[in-house]
């Protein structure tokens, strides 16, 4: 619908739709609420005119340079965009919704079988025609469609239409409202906005009837992946044993299969390795292999990220066989969110021992990310490739990746993603030998560290002060560091940097 913000011609200038017969004037308004090109068809059918009156009338509306003919007459398009928005807001509000619902009939009648884009116009004009139930049926119809091609953005706006009309109907709509509200935080969770997707969830939650056991149970779930993100970890294991409750009490074996992965995940961001383990196989015995492809590929992944912060660099080589796999059995399934997940975490697997493979895996994250429209994402894939460019001697590209994922990544709450790109930002300057700013971004990124509580995260950030602290010749602040690592734990130290780590201790006599 054309936005009335659209400013009146200014003094002097002459209305163009001044002086026009009332058979024009009716049209226009059609036209107008069909938008900037309409079809000639459609618009007869709507307005109740035949052919020839209408090919008429549109003559002498293209004649006057109002219109201009498309496509040999089949359809027209307004010449301006101003005088299209003059006619919409020449018509009345309870004129428009009779206009829109005319508009909406004509092309269901017209179109048995819809396309997409006819999909879209049907969903539009119903709402704006007050025919709450088939602009339900039709938005949520073209929501499905935008979320199958990856366009959530898309997809939320029709679910919005779609909630309005719902929340109009007379009687209780509420497990129908709760339906689309879930839909919606799915939306803002493909796009990598936790902070709105937790906000629709708990709405929906407030709207779910009592005896919608497994729907609760499961948006339980989902809003315990939102707090994950977020770093609300106790919000994230209540949500979660809540839901396990209740998923038990029906027997929904693959709602528990989501609720231990989210367990899993939660375990390993805090480096509890043996409890993300055991989480995993938990949710592996859940799953049919076959029947639950997309969800053992995921688990796939979590396998790959425990075995790759395990002391053993061996288990490293496992994991990128974990990704690989995952990987594969995704790419049929077109789960571009996960498939992006994949590749990143295989990319920060193959690390700087094979930087071109690894920007190669990265590559392919920021493919998947841009298709499902996630860029959060693309934000992580840019800060994982600093290090790999440096290996490559790319310096100035590796600080145009950390820079332009500040500049995304900014506009999300992302604690961890701050943390990370603070961390490259002191590598850039050790790498530059300006110690005394490598000192202090490390110093930001181990204060972000130490209040996220992941202690691999803390134990990486030391680990790179040490050796800028050794390079820099403070031998002394270097082995206050290494001892810091000693004192958390050195099963902590990434398998990847572990021969480096061990080089760095003889280099100090540590």
């Amino acid at each position: 619908m054309v936005q009335s913000t659209e400013k009146a011609p200014p003094p002097g200038v002459a209305n163009p739709l001044a002086g026009i017969k009332d058979t024009e004037k009716r049209v226009l308004s059609y036209a107008a609420a069909m938008g900037l090109e309409f079809d000639f068809s459609v618009l007869s059918a709507a307005t109740d005119m035949e052919e020839e009156p209408l090919a008429e009338s549109l003559e002498r509306l293209v004649h006057r340079g109002i219109l201009k003919e498309l496509n040999w007459g089949d359809s027209y398009a307004f010449v301006q965009v101003v005088t299209l928005a003059r006619a919409y807001r020449d018509v009345s509000s309870s004129r428009l919704r009779i206009i829109h619902k005319k508009i909406a009939e004509a092309y269901e009648k017209l179109h048995p079988e819809p396309t997409p884009d006819e999909i879209s116009r049907m969903a539009r004009h119903f709402h704006l025609g007050g025919i709450s139930e088939k602009a339900i049926v039709y938005n949520r119809y073209a929501a499905t469609l935008a979320e199958n091609a990856f366009s959530p953005d898309v997809a939320i706006q029709y679910l919005e239409r779609a909630r309005e009309d719902i929340v109009s109907l007379e009687g209780d709509h509420r497990s129908e409202e709760a339906d689309v509200l879930k839909e919606i935080g799915e939306q803002y969770s493909m796009m990598g906005d936790s902070v709105k997707a937790d906000e629709f969830y708990s709405e929906c939650l407030k709207k779910l009837p009592e005896e919608e056991v497994t729907l609760r149970a499961l948006l339980l779930l989902s809003r315990a992946n939102a707090a994950r993100e977020m770093d609300k970890l106790e919000t994230m294991r209540r949500d979660c044993e809540e839901a396990i409750r209740l998923l038990e009490k029906v027997g929904h074996r693959r709602g528990l299969a989501l609720a231990h992965r989210t367990l899993a995940r939660a375990a390993y961001k805090f480096g509890q390795v043996e409890v993300a383990r055991k989480e995993i196989e938990t949710t592996l015995g859940y799953l049919d292999v076959e029947k639950d492809a997309k969800e053992v590929a995921r688990c796939y992944i979590e396998f790959g990220n425990i075995l790759s912060i395990m002391p053993d660099p061996e288990e490293m080589n496992k994991a990128i066989e974990y990704y690989q796999k995952a990987i594969q059995r995704l790419e049929p399934l077109h789960d571009y969110p996960e498939l992006g997940r994949a590749h990143n975490n295989l990319a920060v697997a193959l690390g700087t021992a094979h930087p071109r493979e690894a920007l190669k895996e990265l590559t392919e994250s920021r493919i998947c990310a841009e298709k499902s429209k996630d860029r959060h994402s693309v934000g992580w894939a840019l800060f994982n490739s600093v290090e790999l460019h440096l290996a490559l001697g790319e310096e100035e590209q590796a600080a145009r990746n950390n820079e332009e994922a500040m500049r995304i990544l900014s506009k999300y709450d992302d604690p961890v993603a701050m943390q990370h790109i603070t961390l490259n930002e002191g590598i850039l300057a050790h790498h530059r030998k300006a110690y005394e700013e490598s000192e202090r971004a490390y110093l930001g990124s181990l204060k972000l560290a130490e209040s996220l509580g992941y202690p691999p995260d803390v134990v990486e950030v030391l680990r790179y002060m040490a050796e800028m602290y050794a390079d820099w010749g403070k031998n002394e602040e270097a082995v206050k560091a290494v001892s810091r690592i000693m004192e958390i734990g050195e099963e902590q130290v990434f398998s990847i940097y572990r021969p480096s780590y061990e080089a760095l201790k003889k280099r100090l006599g540590a």
